[in-house]
Formats: C-alpha cells, structure tokens, sequence
C-alpha cells in the first residue's frame, strides 16, 4: 500500500513539476519586490524546488503521513537570510500580511529551543498566494501551490550550514562533551546577533547626532565615515573650495556620498585625526588647492564630474606633498586606481604642482 502511495505521489510530481518551478519562480521575484518596497536589505534569497530524489527520501521517512503530492508543504522552499535577528519578525510581520498563512504546518522553531539544547534554528512558514493575487491572471495557476519560506539571520544561516556539513541531525548523535561545546557556542552566537543590531542602532543614532557634536566639539569629534559624510553635506567652506574647483576645470558636483571609508584612510595618511583638524587645514590651505587644481589640470584631462567633497582630496595631495619630498606622495598614491608603473611619474607632477602653488619652485627631475 505504501509503495503505491509513494508511486502515485512521485508520478503527481512528474506531472506537476513545471507547474511548481513557475510558481518558485514567481514567489521568489514577488518576496523580492515587496520587501524592496518596505527597505528591507536582505543579504539574500534563495529559492528552490525539491528535487524528485528527496522527495522520496521524505515520503519513505514519514511512513505513511503523506497521501498525496498536496499533503506535503515544502515541495516549493524560499529561504531568506538577513543580515540581523530583528529583522526576521519584520519580514515575518511582512510574509502574514502579503501570504495566506498555514498555521498548523507553520512553525517558529525559535520558541523550540530547549534551554540546553545546541544549535540555532529559524522561523518556518508555509504559505499559499492570497485571493487577492490568484484572482489576477498571472498568478490563477498557482492558486493551490504552498510554498515553505525560512527565515533566519546571517548568524543563524552560518549555524545551520556548518551544523549541516558536520551530519549531525539531532542532539543525540553527538558525544556529550562536544555537544556542550556547540551549546556553549550556540549562545556565543545568539549574543552576537544581539550584539549587532544593538551596534547597528547605535551607527543609526551616532548619525544624528555628530552633526550637532561637529558643530558644539569639534575637536572631539575623530573623522570617521559618518562625521566625513555630515562635514561634507554641512560645511560652508567645502562648498566653496568645491565650487571653485569646477568653476576652475568645468564640469558639476555630484551630491552623493563618495569618499566614504577611502577618504578617512587618505585624511589620516595625511595627517588629520578630528574634525577641528579637517577644518583647520582646510582654511590654512585653500588657496593652494585652488591654485595646485589650477596647476594639475594643465597636466591632466579633468573629469566631467566631481564627488561633493572632492576639495578634501586635493587638500590629502598638499598635505603630504607640502614638504617637498617624493616618498609621502608615493607612499600615499599606493592604494590607488593609478596604476603601479605610472605612480612615480604621477606623484612627480602632483608634487611639482603642489609644489609651485605654494610659492616654492622645484628644479625640474634630471
């Protein structure tokens, strides 16, 4: 009797099998879409079918759960991995208002836990498309099709994943004391999670407030991307100095973030630690900005657009080339798109600019 059962479920597969790969399809582009909508990042979302081989596998394992093809709820699997462990309840939260929910087949194995159990675990939902979308042309065809969408956090995927490539399947297989090793590393792991989001909305509040610590303490203040970000949108003078700059060479500004963690390393190569020192700088040396950019381009071809904040760039170039030594400049061109052969040429040209727009003439290289 089992066998025919599981005969008859493998050739409802066959039959079926291009209908669920549309449908796996469909459901992973529509989960994309509406949680781009809501400004949820992923880190990402994976779909898939099951192939006919597990399919077996899980029919003979469940000794005569499944009657037919529909009895099984994960023939369709979404898993998406985020990034924190909050945002799993925000897509959950997401998943209950878009999908028709079975509860009864739906599980948070988070609530599952036992204390003293190892391994860390997601939440599970099977789903079907609502009335809503199977009254709609392109999705009439899946109206019976269920899928099962996991949900976990980056941290707990890695779990999982590492969990799964050693074969341990249940507690029980593994030898005591290195089962209280994963226990032990499982909670490592759920305070991180924690730790993160934490972090993330300590970044989230830092950003809004370092513009008023700018303003109040600037020397208080270490460069950092977001301190960079905010001076660069607030900062009369690199307005100025960047305005001068394309008024000098043609082109526009681009007001979007640019310089980011590459601009913090630079400034500090340069030198320059808080934000009093950045502006400092900046009111010392302006005019040889302007006049090195003047300078440079006779040199160089200008580029069409410039980042907002390109003056700090060029204020990075005086700073390590107002000694007149050719080391800091080359030293400090290493990591950049220039490519290696030409560097020394490059930082030649830079520091004889820099160099002339100070007021101090080098004797041209033998």
């Amino acid at each position: 009797m089992e066998q025919e059962i599981l005969s008859g479920i493998l050739t409802e597969y066959n039959q079926c099998h291009g209908l669920y790969s549309d449908f796996t399809m469909k459901i992973e582009g529509l989960l994309t879409e509406l949680l781009k909508e809501k400004g949820i990042r992923l880190h990402s979302i994976t779909a898939r079918v099951k192939d006919r081989y597990s399919l077996e596998g899980k029919v003979h394992r469940a000794m005569g759960k499944y009657s037919c093809l529909g009895d099984i709820t994960d023939i369709v699997g979404i898993r998406i991995v985020t990034y924190y462990a909050d945002e799993v309840d925000a897509i959950a939260d997401l998943v209950e208002r878009e999908f028709k929910v079975d509860t009864e087949n739906s599980v948070d194995k988070r609530e599952l836990l036992d204390p003293d159990r190892f391994g860390y675990l997601s939440l599970h939902y099977v789903v079907q498309l609502p009335d809503k979308r199977t009254e709609l042309t392109e999705y009439s065809r899946f109206k019976d099709c269920k899928a099962e969408i996991q949900i976990r956090s980056i941290l707990q995927h890695t779990w999982a994943e590492i969990e799964h490539d050693m074969g341990y399947k249940s507690k029980n297989a593994i030898p005591k004391e290195i089962r209280r090793r994963f226990s032990r590393l499982a909670g490592l792991l759920e305070l991180a999670d924690m730790e993160f989001a934490k972090i993330r909305e300590a970044v989230k509040l830092y950003e809004t407030q370092v513009p008023q610590q700018i303003h109040d303490k600037p020397a208080e203040v270490e460069i950092d991307k977001n301190s960079l970000a905010s001076f660069i949108q607030s900062s009369p003078l690199v307005h100025e100095l960047d305005q001068r700059i394309v008024e000098i060479v043609g082109g526009q500004v681009l007001q979007a973030e640019l310089f980011s963690g590459v601009m913090v390393d630079r400034l500090r190569l340069s030198g320059l630690r808080t934000m009093e020192e950045l502006n400092a700088s900046l009111l010392e040396h302006k005019d040889t900005i302007i006049n090195f950019t003047r300078l440079l381009f006779t040199y160089r071809r200008p580029p069409n657009r410039f980042a907002a904040g390109v003056c700090l760039l060029y204020l990075c170039y005086v700073m390590v080339g107002r000694t007149g030594e050719l080391q800091p400049v080359l030293l400090f061109l290493q990591n950049s798109q220039i490519a290696k052969g030409v560097q020394e040429v490059v930082a030649q040209e830079i520091l004889t600019c820099i160099q002339a727009a100070a007021g101090r003439y080098l004797p041209s290289p033998e």
